[in-house]
């Protein structure tokens, strides 16, 4: 009966292990059917026929098993909550991780305690949900503990910066933070062991547990120690900050003696060997001038490395992967005939550890590609804080500092170009952008804005191409139809790209960016209603989505509700304070009577963006309004050089001269604008030119009309006048 019982436990490990053979090579319908033929309900079986259900994209099934079941597991309760995000049903999702409604609400440390190794993700994903129902601080605390716990969840990371915190990556990835390891790699004894080898790396940590424990009282007796070390390159890691990547656990560094010690090591601060107590093996010490070693024959400091131990000098890279440290054996006189004492227990131990050494080895080179990840992780945090608080010169500048291995991939460049787009530096973003379809033709992250930088640059036919391989590379990507509405829309018929830009709301109704292009589109057409609900979307779904607060504060203006649409101005720039269209816009004062604070409003507007046609037209138009003709002449001049086929300029330069009595000025500079633009059809600003700035409209009224059409320049260099103020200007 044993036999019998033992023979079917061993067939159902087999069973499941084909099963999570099937899920780990993608074949999710064979997992599913052997998965099902399990008919007998237990927490694991359970978990596993969920998994199968989840990976297989069917998140409704996975939910109404495990909802159906009682289960107790917290791999179980974790996929549930998952199952309950990808479905929409936040309450329960939450319900189920911090708990709530009729029970007690877990702390964080409860839900470390209750979900172990999983915890990291839990936490993230409860992040997830009170961001969503607008509850930013315990969102943020819940990304923090997570990125804690695991210093790898990028996500969380961008969670925080999106958010408006301010994360500090000096402190979220520093060596110190992968302390609990075992919230990292999970059950892996090593971050490289694989099922192949798990039993192997099983024992041989069992094997350096022990040998630890042994060092731990060998270090109390340093004579006793054998003199054998090795010369390394000091690296930036202390010895409080080390880890063991074997078992998960972190071993505290002890004393071993008060004086200095001759030459430095690895952790720093001490000649250790390579192999030392952070990664299960014993320290070695090597005496200082003047002490007697108890080695005759040896000078003091030289280094000493068993050929059995480390049979051929390797090289490591350091922390800082400038410099590397270098193991040379010096010496290949065995320990135990250089004194007459017995060879040793400890010295036993390391002739024979060379399945140690392997696995130190890996551990080190893995622990050395840990630094480098958690360094690098450091840069990108610090330029992607810097573009979320819109501080985008200092982003491009962070971004241009990075490695190529690591500038020259899709989410680093689509980041660059996004802050060169926020800039308003047109050119370099499409250059950025550029390289980004160069080397990753197939990457999605980013087009929509690549697209309106296409339209702002009136690159048509680019922009025509891209929309055609987008389409064609993924009909599911809300990206593929932004960038389809943008081509239609430059090309002036909206009513298509309208079309497109809620065929991409379809697609995704979470992603804010289709919201605000629609919304733009709609106010093209004056369907103002239409599109204040697609602005307020967007707002709900990402609270600092300023390019919605700045459409919602435009369609007030022109509804003529100027305190409203200050509001909403202000709303924006507090988002993006380095933004001077919105400063500029926020001159709404002046529509209030407010002209003195509208035109200190223009001159911080200059002050941040000198050469920003909008900021200088409208101080030119205010100055105009208040009978500074001189002044608002100068600035209209430094305008015409900025901006020299814009035909709204030479009208404002030839109302002037009227104004001044230069009347062969004036008609020569109307003549100019007549030829620019014969019809009226360039000049997007409604407010540009209303009754407040130019009193006397009875000029050119036909010519100008600026009620209608889109700019039809050709020349993309220019910076236009209307595309500071259109519809996807921001």
């Amino acid at each position: 009966m044993i036999r019998v019982k033992k023979v079917q436990k061993i067939h159902f490990e087999h069973f499941i292990a084909a099963i999570w053979h099937a899920l780990n090579h993608y074949a999710y319908r064979d997992a599913v059917f052997l998965a099902e033929r399990l008919y007998f309900v237990t927490d694991d079986v359970l978990f596993l026929l969920a998994t199968c259900y989840f990976r297989s994209s069917k998140p409704y099934r996975a939910y109404n098993l495990l909802k159906a079941h009682s289960w107790t597991s917290a791999q179980c309760r974790f996929l549930l909550a998952k199952c309950c995000l990808e479905m929409g049903k936040l309450s329960e999702a939450e319900q189920v991780v911090a708990g709530g409604i009729l029970g007690r609400i877990r702390t964080t440390d409860e839900i470390v305690a209750d979900f172990g190794d999983a915890a990291c993700f839990s936490l993230a994903m409860l992040g997830q949900i009170y961001c969503k129902t607008d509850r930013g601080a315990k969102g943020a605390e819940c990304f923090q503990k997570s990125l804690t716990l695991n210093p790898f969840l990028w996500t969380s990371f961008e969670s925080l910066c999106e958010n408006g915190q301010n994360p500090d990556p000096e402190q979220l990835f520093r060596l110190s933070a992968t302390q609990n390891l075992n919230f990292c790699q999970s059950n892996h004894p090593l971050m490289c062991g694989t099922a192949s080898n798990a039993a192997d790396t099983t024992q041989e940590t069992i094997e350096l547990n022990r040998i630890n424990l042994e060092a731990s009282s060998i270090a109390k007796h340093p004579l006793h120690t054998p003199a054998t070390s090795a010369s390394v390159i000091d690296t930036t890691l202390s010895s409080a900050e080390s880890i063991t990547l074997l078992t998960g656990s972190t071993f505290s560094s002890r004393p071993v003696r008060t004086r200095p010690r001759s030459g430095r090591s690895l952790l720093g601060g001490s000649s250790l060997s390579p192999l030392t107590p952070s990664f299960g093996v014993l320290p070695l010490d090597t005496p200082s001038p003047g002490e007697q070693s108890g080695l005759p024959g040896l000078s003091t400091g030289s280094s000493v490395l068993d050929s059995n131990l480390v049979p051929n000098p390797k090289k490591v890279w350091s922390a800082n992967m400038n410099t590397t440290q270098v193991l040379i054996p010096t010496s290949g006189v065995p320990p135990n005939t250089l004194t007459n004492a017995p060879p040793r227990r400890s010295t036993r131990l390391f002739i024979s550890a060379s399945s140690t050494a392997k696995v130190c080895g890996r551990a080190a080179t893995l622990h050395y590609r840990g630094l480098s990840l958690l360094a690098i992780l450091r840069d990108l945090g610090k330029a992607y804080r810097a573009l979320c608080a819109y501080d985008c010169r200092e982003a491009v500048r962070l971004f241009e500092q990075l490695p190529p291995q690591h500038y020259r991939t899709g989410w680093v460049l689509s980041q660059h170009g996004r802050a060169h787009f926020e800039l308003a530096d047109y050119s370099q973003a499409e250059k950025v952008f550029g390289e980004l379809r160069y080397l990753d033709p197939r990457y999605m992250e980013g087009m929509e804005i690549y697209s309106t930088t296409l339209w702002h640059l009136q690159r048509d036919v680019a922009l025509s191409a891209l929309a055609q391989e987008l389409t064609e590379m993924d009909l599911n990507s809300p990206q593929a139809w932004c960038v389809a509405g943008n081509c239609y829309s430059l090309q002036r018929e909206h009513d298509v790209a309208i079309k497109f830009f809620k065929r991409a709301v379809q697609v995704d109704p979470t992603f804010a960016y289709a919201y605000t292009l629609l919304g733009h589109e709609l106010v093209l057409t004056e369907e103002l209603d239409k599109a204040l609900p697609c602005f307020r979307n967007a707002v709900r779904i990402n609270p600092r989505h300023y390019n919605a607060w700045y459409g919602l504060g435009l369609i007030y203006f022109k509804q003529e509700k100027c305190v409203l649409a200050e509001v909403h101005f202000r709303k924006a720039l507090g988002i993006n304070p380095q933004n001077s269209v919105l400063l500029c816009h926020v001159g709404v004062q002046h529509a209030q009577k407010k002209t003195e604070a509208a035109l200190e409003t223009f001159t911080k507007a200059i002050e941040l963006d000198p050469k920003n046609p909008l900021c200088k037209f409208h101080r030119a138009s205010v100055l105009f309004s208040i009978e500074k003709y001189k002044a608002a002449l100068e600035e209209l001049d430094e305008l015409k050089e900025i901006v020299p086929k814009e035909s709204l300029v030479y009208f404002l330069i030839g109302k002037v001269y009227k104004k001044l009595g230069l009347t062969h000025l004036a008609l020569m500079n109307f003549s100019w604008a007549m030829d620019l633009d014969p019809k009226g059809v360039n000049n997007q600003i409604k407010e540009a030119i209303d009754k407040r700035y130019l009193p006397d409209e009875e000029e050119f009224a036909g010519e100008m009309d600026i009620e209608s059409g889109q700019s039809t320049m050709t020349d993309g260099e220019d910076v236009q006048l209307h595309a500071a103020e259109s519809d996807e200007s921001l």
